[in-house]
């Protein structure tokens, strides 16, 4: 899948151990930083429509606000019910304080970003 590296913010944009949400072309991005690292997941929870950034963060999982299913920040691996379903996951790269991930181009072509 073709991506693209796309700064999203500054390390000093997102909370420790906490996650934030993004809108890059029509995906809905959450970014997590737990410890330091910081991890790229489709901020929508795959068994209903909720901000996992607004949810609650565990290690290095990140827990529904609506149902609580839980998910692997790093596999993007549904870990509890009410989810079966996976959230896709995306690599990121720290440039000094920059954060840039690799967004597939499908999501920056349907807004033409």
């Amino acid at each position: 899948m073709e991506t693209r590296l796309v700064k999203i913010c500054s390390v000093n944009d997102l909370p420790r151990n906490g996650g934030k949400g993004f809108q890059v072309g029509s995906l809905e991005l959450g970014l997590f930083q737990v410890d330091g690292k910081i991890y790229a997941t489709c901020d929508i929870c795959s068994h209903e429509h909720e901000y996992l950034s607004d949810g609650w963060m565990e290690g290095d999982c990140v827990e529904c606000p609506r149902h609580g299913a839980r998910f692997s920040l790093k596999t993007g691996e549904a870990l509890s019910l009410p989810a079966t379903q996976p959230i896709e996951t995306f690599q990121v790269e720290r440039q000094g304080d920059d954060v840039l991930v690799a967004i597939p181009v499908k999501y920056l072509q349907a807004e033409g970003a």
